[in-house]
């Protein structure tokens, strides 16, 4: 422990930040065919607490087929405190870590953000997420809390998930919380995450597993490929004991449909 007595800094500094190293990201077609259900439930039993599943975070605009995979970049809120930060919306905006965290996501990441189910404080607005999208090329961004300016965010066609799927319910955006930190561990919706996780995402919600744990998620959700088969059955009247879960006596017939229709079917089956 240092002798000198530093004190707590109520943010981070850009130079503080940790940027973890680029994950392989080969895997992310095979995975994303499986839902944010299906992997919430394997990552689950892999990370082994109670749930991976973002509860209460939804779609900001479901049914637009946003459906994505990626590691996080994370972004921490706390309540204001006006007299540890610069004062005014552009003081300092180098410092501001919002920012920040904006201008080191990567193509293909996610930005994950911790503002504990704030529904008054919008996390960033319509510039913010354009530069997250058309600059950054960010796969999408989810927030336990809520961003501001729907009408520009609904134009843009970004993927987005926030609290309730709500937006701010105050103009102001940030008006009692402030972004503390960057790339630190943080809590969404009663789940640890760390920066680099993965994160999938779809309408049926947002769930995260550990970054090193990609192949052996990957190996579980595999386990589960009879499914699309599995629907095209039930959809045509089957009874549900004879579909779901598939019998393995119909794994054969299975992997026939699903291989003349674009489905993943594993090398050992039919």
């Amino acid at each position: 422990m240092s002798k000198k007595a530093i004190p707590p800094i109520f943010r981070m500094a850009r130079e503080d930040v940790w940027e973890f190293p680029k994950p392989d990201m080969s895997l992310v077609p095979e995975l994303i065919k499986y839902s944010a259900a299906t992997v919430a439930v394997v990552a689950r039993n892999i990370v082994g607490t109670q749930s991976t599943f973002f509860g209460g975070v939804s779609p900001l605009f479901r049914g637009k087929g946003h459906d994505i995979l990626g590691p996080a970049v994370t972004l921490q809120y706390a309540p204001q405190r006006p007299d540890l930060m610069p004062t005014g919306e552009y003081a300092k905006v180098g410092d501001q870590n919002h920012r920040i965290a904006v201008n080191i996501t990567e193509e293909g990441y996610v930005l994950v953000v911790q503002a504990d189910g704030n529904t008054r404080s919008g996390v960033l607005g319509g510039n913010m997420l354009l530069a997250l999208q058309q600059n950054r090329k960010a796969a999408g961004l989810v927030v336990h809390g809520v961003i501001r300016d729907y009408a520009e965010a609904a134009t843009q066609d970004f993927p987005i998930w926030t609290q309730d799927a709500k937006t701010t319910t105050d103009y102001d955006s940030q008006h009692d919380i402030a972004p503390l930190a960057v790339n630190g561990r943080i809590s969404i919706a009663g789940n640890t995450v760390m920066p680099g996780d993965w994160i999938r995402a779809d309408d049926d919600g947002v769930c995260f597993f550990p970054a090193d744990k990609i192949e052996e998620v990957l190996e579980n959700c595999n386990k589960h490929w009879w499914e699309p088969a599995a629907r095209h059955y039930l959809s045509e009247g089957g009874h549900l004991d004879d579909c779901y879960p598939l019998p393995e006596s119909r794994y054969t017939e299975a992997a026939a449909w699903q291989r003349a229709n674009g489905h993943y079917v594993p090398d050992d089956i039919g």
